[in-house]
């Protein structure tokens, strides 16, 4: 018989078993000597790296060529990564897209490669590379008393097509899936725990199935909410099937999405089944990394959710990302990985610039705006709307030269925009040069004869 204090003594012992990591006391030690970043930021101390645009760092284990092929699976986050690798001149091979006549009937295909779970991932790889476990044709299901089918691993678009054309149509989307064993890098995004089983076929499915097939079928539907232990193992299939079956080696960045669920189907504030979600897939992901080699978590969760919501979210929604800071994100991503051609540094690029300009202007913070300006000139010479952004700012401090200077290089950019060239005549007014604003208004008459309601109005002179 145990007493309490036995009872106790084992569940201490149980619980300190699997450490997530162990090292001596004095390496440890060592080891924060070594981390910079070891602090959490304050308003003294480093703030400017968690407000108002987080920038946590990534700690690559591996590098990504320019000539490298990249295919990104995972929730609708994942459609961001690939834009905006694409953007940065990457080859994606999961947007390169060959559905046949059903995929372009149903517009944006790229949202047939949305896998809200780890279980949705593996199904869709497993079938990619071991075909002989594909379920077959009973993964389409008949609705609408027959009249239609889904296919609940590709979201729930109504398919009103011959079964065969539908199964080439998987058969395609599934031979584009088979990408993933020749890409040099992949990149996989988890979005949420919360599941669904099919008990007849055997298999999660990425969306839930409609009501009326459940209310038909009550045994063979079930919805379930993924442990740690299920999140992990799932990231260990994949990991094991991708290695017995590539001949390459295998580089994987791993991110959890911030985008949270729309609804829950637990009997809890959504609020706390997101928080949830995303902390046990972040929390196995910390596991599966670990000692692994070519595989990395890359933050993107954490870029947006503790940057500041107003330039986190598009749409005002707070659900989904704003693609400034998915171009801030990815040009994270380029510094952290990509290599550069030998000789030449790391540089932002003009994009991810004027993603961090339009959040700056969105929050207001000329201080910090004007610094980016100063640090990098030369990259935003060449962009009309930034010279623009950087010049209403000026105007906005009354600092009126510096504004002048911003819209004369925009309208030497743009001598099509008739905007840029108003803004420097009426600049004239407060920099006191009547004379600049006579020419000014001869060049404006040139340009823009139709404009003539603009000029009527400059009379203060």
């Amino acid at each position: 018989m145990y007493n309490i204090l036995d009872v106790f003594q084992l569940l201490g012992n149980r619980m300190t078993d699997h450490p997530l990591e162990s090292i001596p006391g004095a390496e440890a030690f060592q080891r924060i000597r070594r981390n910079k970043l070891r602090r959490y930021p304050s308003p003294e101390r480093d703030g400017d790296r968690l407000y108002p645009l987080a920038s946590p760092a990534a700690k690559p284990s591996f590098s990504i060529q320019q000539t490298d092929t990249i295919f990104t699976i995972g929730s609708c986050f994942a459609r961001n990564v690939e834009s905006a690798l694409i953007d940065n001149g990457l080859t994606v091979t999961s947007r390169e897209l060959d559905l046949g006549p059903i995929g372009e009937s149903l517009g944006f295909a790229a949202n047939f490669y949305n896998k809200y779970s780890i279980h949705s991932v593996l199904n869709e790889i497993r079938w990619a590379l071991e075909p002989e476990t594909f379920p077959g044709e009973d993964i389409i299901y008949p609705v609408n008393n027959g009249e239609e089918y889904a296919d609940l691993q590709l979201g729930m678009a109504r398919l009103k097509y011959p079964l065969d054309e539908i199964m080439d149509f998987r058969q395609r989307f599934t031979g584009v899936m088979g990408r993933v064993l020749d890409a040099d890098v992949i990149i996989i995004t988890l979005g949420y725990v919360e599941t669904w089983y099919d008990n007849k076929l055997g298999i999660y499915l990425n969306v839930s199935p409609p009501q009326p097939m459940v209310n038909a079928e009550p045994e063979r539907f079930e919805f379930r909410v993924l442990s740690f232990q299920d999140v992990l193992e799932g990231l260990e299939e994949i990991y094991a099937l991708l290695t017995k079956h590539r001949s390459k080696p295998l580089k994987m960045l791993l991110t959890v999405s911030p985008v949270p669920l729309l609804s829950t189907f637990r009997d809890m504030d959504v609020l706390v089944a997101n928080a949830y979600s995303k902390s046990v897939q972040r929390a196995a992901l910390e596991q599966f990394v670990l000692n692994r080699e070519g595989v990395d978590y890359f933050p993107s969760y954490e870029f947006v959710t503790l940057s500041n919501p107003t330039v986190a979210w598009s749409r005002g929604d707070y659900r989904h990302v704003s693609p400034d800071l998915v171009a801030r994100i990815m040009a994270n991503v380029v510094q952290s990985y990509i290599e550069s051609p030998a000789g030449q540094e790391k540089e932002d690029t003009l994009e991810a610039l004027l993603a961090s300009a339009r959040m700056l202007d969105k929050l207001g913070d000329s201080e910090d705006l004007f610094k980016l300006y100063d640090a990098n000139k030369d990259v935003f010479a060449s962009s009309a709307e930034a010279l623009a952004l950087f010049g209403k700012r000026y105007v906005q401090a009354r600092d009126f030269e510096p504004a002048f200077e911003c819209f004369e290089a925009a309208s030497k950019l743009e001598p099509a925009t008739p905007n840029y060239l108003e803004r420097l005549i009426t600049l004239c007014r407060p920099l006191r040069s009547p004379d600049a604003a006579k020419n000014l208004l001869k060049e404006h008459e040139h340009r823009f004869p139709e404009r003539r309601d603009f000029r009527d109005r400059i009379n203060w002179f």
